[in-house]
């Protein structure tokens, strides 16, 4: 070969092939549209399907009762028309307990919270219109205290809350709204239990202490009071509770 002809790389060669290649790339890569330069992903494994709901979420559904009662964890719902409370676990009522509500006047207001704390031997402190209305004063800790043994305490601005009361006589009676709008509850130790996660033994140990104090919850629960006139009866049956309240 003479110094006046150049060496041509063979266009069949090694060096030929991989710029081609390399060329494709760019090329390739120029026709698709940016911002979809990543890679594919694969697809998302499937997510299980929510578990049916439990015979009596779906009676309420039935009774018109929207209340998104949620598969996991702890919910509390207060009915006011029909005097109750139910505690839901995992989707399913552990708890149903009477409570008495607010009167005419007085009445409890809907409302959706979170209980936070359980307050032992509580005292009570009147609100303003209590004070004006009633002259009520100042009860400490102790068996004269409208709050019994226990206050759940609840997080809102109405000073709403749960409480046990020393009188048990009212749960006996079908009319039950006669508070001044917070909820007593029948079954507050078995509530207070529930939402610790310590036995209904522990609690009644906590009361005989005679101390007053407050103890946060590991976990809050929601707790929402709500006004419904259909509601199911104790065999899941809907049934009209709107006339208890007249």
């Amino acid at each position: 070969m003479t110094a006046s002809h150049k060496s041509v790389p063979n266009p069949r060669g090694p060096i030929a092939r991989a710029a081609l290649a390399f060329a494709s790339i760019l090329v390739l890569a120029a026709c698709v549209p940016a911002g979809t330069q990543q890679t594919a992903s694969l697809p998302a494994p499937e997510q299980p399907a929510p578990p049916p709901p439990s015979p009596f979420v779906q009676a309420m559904r039935d009774a018109g009762v929207n209340v998104a009662i949620p598969a996991r964890g702890k919910f509390i719902l207060v009915n006011i028309p029909s005097y109750e409370l139910i505690a839901f676990q995992d989707g399913a009522p552990v708890i149903r307990s009477k409570v008495v509500v607010g009167a005419a006047g007085t009445s409890t207001p809907e409302l959706l919270s979170n209980m936070y704390a359980i307050k032992y031997n509580p005292d009570w402190t009147p609100t303003p219109s209590i004070v004006r209305n009633e002259a009520s004063v100042y009860i400490p800790s102790g068996p004269r205290s409208p709050l019994g043994r226990l206050k759940l305490e609840l997080d809102n601005d109405q000073a709403i809350y749960l409480h046990d009361t020393p009188q048990k006589s009212y749960f006996g009676r079908e009319k039950r709204a006669l508070s001044h709008g917070c909820v007593r509850v029948q079954q507050v130790r078995e509530l207070a239990a529930w939402a610790d996660g310590v036995s209904v033994d522990e609690i009644d140990q906590r009361i005989r202490t005679g101390r007053m104090y407050t103890e946060r919850l590991a976990e809050e629960i929601p707790v929402y009071i709500g006004y419904y006139t259909r509601f199911p009866d104790q065999f899941g049956q809907p049934v009209n509770v709107s006339g208890r309240l007249r």
